[in-house]
């Protein structure tokens, strides 16, 4: 793969449905088969307290006007069908997979659980009561403390998805809360669908009439109000925990920079050199050469509104500081030295392989549009990215090394070890 019409992307066409939902759809190779994507704006963001998202979003299923929460699960069963429930910062999702003879039976069932759920109290206790146990376990990983303050340092303190869970979030949680949430959240005329597989004009007319024609609601939402991102200024931070014998590092990076800017598409050039795959220079020094690690990686979290570049691993307390070092080390090298033509070329291919693994299979068209609409973007984001990695050189990853990885602006977090709590600010 080394020409750039290689690197074209097939088009969903876009429709939008008399109650104003957004809808794109191509039919794919999928013998049999009918994949059915709703993206909702209704994301952690948009929470007046804890778990009122996520809640939301997973106790659709639990019951609606019609059905009990088992006849759902046996109906979707008996059809041969899969439903997953997601829910992030910006957006919920629900993702149907049906057999596509039985697609107008499943369809109505999505119907009946997405706009006519009944959020019953009793689901929602034992709900509540899981989610706290799993809470209490996932709080003695080293990795979620960490994960915990560097949320809180890019987003701000205040923001719902860096608030930490307390055990009184998971109590005193009234069931009509998701049914205010849902009735605001959970609107036709801002949400979109994508359907792909062996689809026929019949199936987009029968997804029309049960989800395209009337308003969900009496009447159209109102937009909600984002979350606004107010980031703490960079530091160093430590999280004690004395009885653990790993400690979790991470690093990030603000990239205050539009996504449209090709700067910003040839940084994930610059990522996937620093950290970006198992050749990369973190893993070649820090895990392969010193042994500090069994992993470490870097990626860039692109979300509607922000983007940071994100470092993360887990290695023994004692060689948490060098292991530190090392970081700075390669960012330093990246900035000071420019890389082989070899090297170039061999994330170049990892890259173009990257992108047609991205492009296998008969639904991963779908993910992608998921992906793109969830951020406001076209797909033709990814061809120009593309484009822009067979051209890029040396020189350049040498100036936006030193232009974007500004060591003095990195966000750092140490979670782990026996470390006094008068330790925990490090400035």
């Amino acid at each position: 793969m080394n020409k750039l019409e290689d690197f074209s992307i097939p088009r969903m066409e876009k429709h939008t449905f008399p109650n104003g939902m957004n809808f794109y759809f191509k039919k794919t190779d999928a013998e049999g088969l009918l994949r059915l994507d709703i993206i909702l704006p209704a994301g952690i963001q948009y929470q007046s307290r804890p778990l009122l998202a996520s809640m939301t979003n997973s106790l659709l299923k639990e019951g609606s006007r019609r059905l009990t929460s088992a006849q759902i699960a046996e109906r979707f069963d008996y059809y041969g069908a899969f439903i997953n429930y997601g829910c992030g910062l910006e957006n919920a999702c629900i993702n149907l997979y049906s057999p596509k003879k039985y697609f107008g039976q499943t369809l109505e069932l999505l119907n009946e659980l997405l706009r006519y759920p009944l959020f019953p109290q009793k689901e929602l206790d034992i709900s509540l009561e899981r989610n706290r146990q799993s809470h209490l376990i996932s709080l003695q990983k080293v990795q979620v403390l960490a994960g915990l303050e560097i949320q809180k340092c890019l987003l701000g303190p205040e923001h719902p998805y860096a608030q930490k869970l307390q055990e009184d979030d998971f109590g005193s949680f009234d069931a009509s809360l998701l049914a205010e949430f849902h009735n605001i959240h959970y609107c036709a005329d801002r949400s979109t669908a994508l359907l792909s597989g062996e689809l026929s004009p019949e199936d987009c007319k029968l997804l029309e009439q049960t989800l395209g024609t009337e308003p969900w609601r009496a009447s159209s939402c109102i937009a909600p109000r984002e979350a606004p991102i107010v980031p703490l200024k960079p530091q160093k931070l430590v999280v004690p925990k004395s009885d653990s014998l790993q400690a979790a590092l991470r690093f990030a990076i603000y990239l205050n920079i539009d996504k449209q800017h090709d700067d910003f598409k040839k940084l994930r050039f610059v990522d996937t050199i620093l950290g970006g795959y198992f050749g990369s220079r973190l893993m070649s020094k820090l895990r392969e050469e010193k042994a500090y690690t069994y992993g470490i990686s870097s990626m860039i979290n692109v979300y509607k509104e922000m983007s940071y570049m994100d470092i993360r691993c887990q290695t023994d307390v004692k060689y948490a500081d060098a292991l530190v070092q090392g970081v700075y080390d390669e960012i330093k090298k990246l900035q000071d030295q420019e890389v082989s033509e070899r090297e170039m070329d061999l994330v170049r291919n990892y890259l173009n392989g990257d992108f047609a693994r991205l492009m296998d299979g008969p639904f991963s068209l779908s993910e992608l549009y998921m992906h793109s609409c969830s951020l406001g973007l076209d797909v033709g984001f990814y061809e120009k990215q593309m484009e822009i990695f067979q051209q890029i050189n040396a020189r350049e990853v040498m100036e936006l090394a030193q232009r974007y990885l500004v060591p003095e602006e990195f966000y750092e977090v140490r979670a782990g070890g026996n470390i006094q709590a008068a330790e925990t600010l490090i400035q």
